[in-house]
């Protein structure tokens, strides 16, 4: 099979499809929209900040699973292959004078126990790191300025009241960054789940290839949620990756899936240097 890793540094993205029900969000009130924005726009600037200068130790379980459609003579067709494989990872990370490192360590690999050797990801479509940093190229204070934010509704998730707010870069940029959706927590502003396009991140000569044998337009969705908390910090317990092409037609034809979800955590070190803002 092709390796088409494609370097993705967690990020985030927004899939109509991956993104929950449209219908459950509910618009908020107009004329108290812009300064409930710029409150909880603040609040995030301020948890990154936070995030940025923390000291962080944790190991937990890394439950990545992948699945594939390839193709053999033709896509699709009767003749086109699923792969699916599954890693188990005990993961550790670490932040220490902002310094990040990750380990892993291979447990299981398709089914077949491993003797914990320090390995690198196994997978075979994208590679990414950093998950737990995913919301600091959207909300942190020094990158806000580059995109223009819109309240789209309020949702719950979790039992949690969260606005969900689209963030595009501001016209005439002239940079390349992502356009997303972020779910803030009204009461305090933390990140509860973000959602990326990141289809530019993944322009490499792979995913043009690969567009040009499904004839279609690439679209790579990034996404987070962060259902773990601890001293403040947000965690993740689910990141996601779908990887589809889009026909002139406008069918969605998925070519991979990769799900990584977080669990058994065992926190060592979590320290924030200013105090974290609690929910009212």
């Amino acid at each position: 099979m092709r390796r088409s890793r494609s370097a993705l540094l967690g990020l985030l993205l927004f899939p109509a499809l991956l993104a929950g029900d449209p219908s459950s969000i509910q618009a908020p009130a107009t004329a108290s929209a812009p300064a409930e924005l710029s409150r909880l726009l603040g609040l995030a600037a301020d948890y990154c900040d936070r995030l940025s200068r923390a000291s962080i130790d944790f190991v937990c379980l890394e439950d990545v699973s992948e699945t594939i459609h390839d193709r053999a003579h033709g896509w699709p067709s009767q003749q086109s292959v699923t792969v699916e494989h599954h890693y188990l990872y005990d993961y550790q990370f670490i932040v220490e004078n902002g310094r990040k490192t990750e380990k892993r360590r291979i447990l299981e690999r398709d089914g077949i126990k491993k003797k914990a050797e320090v390995t690198d990801l196994d997978t075979l479509t994208f590679f990414y790191k950093n998950v737990l940093f995913g919301a600091v190229d959207l909300l942190d204070g020094t990158r806000q300025s580059l995109y223009r934010y819109e309240i789209k509704g309020r949702e719950t998730l979790a039992g949690q009241t969260a606005l969900v707010i689209d963030a595009a870069p501001i016209p005439g940029l002239g940079l390349k960054i992502n356009t997303g959706t972020v779910w803030l927590r009204e009461g305090d502003g933390a990140i509860l789940k973000i959602v990326w396009d990141v289809t530019s991140m993944g322009d490499t000569e792979a995913i043009r290839k690969t567009a040009k044998e499904y004839g279609g337009t690439p679209r790579i969705l990034q996404i987070t949620e962060f259902g773990i908390e601890k001293s403040g910090v947000r965690f993740p317990n689910r990141f996601h990756i779908e990887e589809a092409y889009i026909t002139k037609s406008g069918k969605k034809r998925v070519r991979s899936f990769l799900e990584a979800v977080y669990r058994d955590y065992k926190f060592f070190t979590v320290s924030v240097e200013t105090p974290v803002i609690k929910r009212p």
